[in-house]
C-alpha cells in the first residue's frame, strides 16, 4: 500500500458505482475538478467502479447532474467508518478488549503437562518432583527456569538418561531417556550355560569352562545351548559348572522393498475454497453455505481448540477446512532411478538393525520387476558374538 493510500485509509475512502451513457464525461469532469479516483473498472458497458476519498466524494455531487449519471455507495472502507461503529457498539469493543486480556493471560500459565517417554519409571514420581521444582498446572510459565528443572530432575532420579522440557503455547512436553541397564551378571560360583542370544551360523566356540555343545557350521537359534554348564563324563560325577566362553556365529539380516515406476500426482491449480466448522462435543456448525466448488480437491484440515484446563479437555473446536482443486497427472520414472532410491533406502532400513560395530561379511541385493512395480530384497551377512548367559535353576 503507497503512502496516498494509506493516507486515505485513515481519512476513510468509499467504494462508488457510476451509472450512466456519459462515463468517460463523467470522468473527465472529475479530473478537471482536481478530483482524485483510483482504481477504475469498468464492469459493464453503462457501470464504473472506483475508489474516492470521503471529501471528493462530497465534491462528486455537483458534477453528477451535469454528466447524466447515477452514483451510489457500494463500500465504507477506513479508520473514520470503523470507528463510527465502535461507539455505537461500545460494549462489544469493551468485550473484545477484555477478552484479549483474558486469552493473554491464561496463555501466560501453564494449563497442561504431557509427560513421554516413561517404561520403568514412575509417572507419579516424574509429576512430584516437576512439581516440587515449579512446574505444575497453573504456573507462571515465565517465571519457570527450565534449565534449572531439567538439571535437577537428573540429580533427583537416577533411572533419567536425558530430559528435555519443551513450552508449545500453554502446554508443556517433558520427554524423558531412562538409562538402559545392563543385563545382570550371573555371580562365578553359580551353575549356568551359554546359549545363544539369536539365530546364526556357528564359526568358532571358544569353550573357557564348560563343555562346548555347538561347532563350526551348525545352525543355532536363539535359547540354544553353547556351552553347557552340565558337564556329565562317563565314569566321572556329574558336575554342574558356572559356563564361560565366547562364540562368534554369522547371522542375517534381511529387508524387502518396493516401489511403483508410475505415479499418479496431484497438481494444484491455485485454486482453493475455504470453509470453517464450529464444533461442540459431536454437533457442528458450518460458516458457510457453500458447496465446495470442485470434483477433484486434495482436503487439508486444521484445527483449534480452547486450552485444556487441570487436564480437562474442552470440547470445543474451530475446524479450518480448505479444498485445494488439482487435476491429475501420470508420471514415468526412469527404472535405474527407482532401483537407487530402492537401494539407499532399503540400506538405511537395514542397517538401523545391525548393531555398531559390527563387521559385514557380504550383502546380496536382488531385483524383481512385476508390472510397473520394482521390489528389492537385500541380507546383510555379518559376525557376531552371540553368547548370554543362563542359570541352570
Amino acid at each position: 500500500m503507497s503512502f496516498g493510500r494509506l493516507w486515505y485509509f485513515f481519512r476513510g475512502y468509499v467504494v462508488i458505482r457510476i451509472e450512466g451513457l456519459a462515463l468517460e464525461k463523467f470522468i473527465n469532469y472529475a479530473i478537471a475538478r482536481g478530483i482524485y479516483i483510483w482504481d477504475i473498472v469498468r464492469l459493464d458497458y453503462t457501470t464504473l467502479e472506483a475508489k474516492t476519498g470521503l471529501r471528493s466524494y462530497k465534491k462528486l455531487r455537483s458534477i453528477i447532474k451535469k454528466s447524466g449519471c447515477r452514483i451510489k455507495i457500494y463500500e465504507k472502507i477506513g479508520y473514520p467508518f470503523f470507528m463510527h461503529k465502535m461507539k455505537t457498539r461500545r460494549m462489544m469493543l469493551l468485550g473484545a478488549v477484555l477478552s484479549l486480556f483474558l486469552i493473554f493471560a491464561a496463555s501466560s500459565f501453564v494449563w497442561d503437562i504431557q509427560i513421554f517417554g516413561i517404561e520403568t519409571i514412575s509417572r507419579r514420581e516424574v509429576e512430584t518432583y516437576l512439581e516440587r521444582m515449579g512446574l505444575r498446572i497453573g504456573a507462571y510459565k515465565y517465571q519457570l527456569d527450565i534449565q534449572t528443572i531439567e538439571n535437577e530432575m537428573m540429580i533427583q532420579i537416577d533411572q533419567l538418561a536425558w530430559i528435555g522440557i519443551e513450552m508449545k503455547g500453554t502446554k508443556a512436553i517433558v520427554q524423558i531417556v531412562e538409562k538402559v541397564s545392563p543385563p545382570p551378571l550371573i555371580p562365578i560360583n553359580t551353575p549356568c550355560n551359554i546359549i545363544a542370544n539369536k539365530n546364526g551360523v556357528i564359526e568358532k566356540v571358544v569353550a573357557k569352562n564348560g563343555e562346548a555343545k555347538a561347532e563350526k557350521g551348525d545352525i543355532v537359534k536363539t535359547g540354544d545351548v553353547l556351552i553347557s554348564g552340565i558337564i556329565a563324563k562317563e565314569g566321572q560325577e556329574i558336575r554342574y559348572v558356572h559356563a564361560l566362553g565366547e562364540v562368534y556365529a554369522k547371522t542375517y539380516y534381511e529387508e524387502n522393498e518396493e516401489m511403483d515406476t508410475v505415479v499418479n500426482r496431484k497438481i494444484r491449480t491455485g485454486n482453493v475454497f475455504k470453509r470453517k466448522i464450529f464444533r461442540v462435543q459431536n454437533n457442528e456448525l458450518i460458516l458457510s453455505n457453500k458447496s465446495v466448488p470442485y470434483t477433484n480437491y486434495i482436503l487439508e484440515i486444521k484445527k483449534k481448540s480452547l486450552p485444556s484446563w487441570r487436564n480437562i479437555e474442552l470440547p470445543v473446536e474451530i475446524i479450518f477446512e480448505e479444498y485445494y482443486e488439482v487435476f491429475d497427472e501420470v508420471e514415468v520414472i526412469d527404472k535405474e532411478i527407482v532401483k537407487q532410491a530402492l537401494k539407499e533406502k532399503i540400506l538405511v532400513k537395514i542397517l538401523n538393525k545391525i548393531p555398531e560395530n559390527i563387521p559385514i561379511l557380504n550383502q546380496d541385493l536382488q531385483y524383481q520387476e512385476e508390472n510397473t512395480k520394482i521390489k528389492v530384497k537385500m541380507i546383510i551377512e555379518t559376525l557376531e558374538e552371540i553368547s548370554a548367559q543362563q542359570k541352570l535353576w
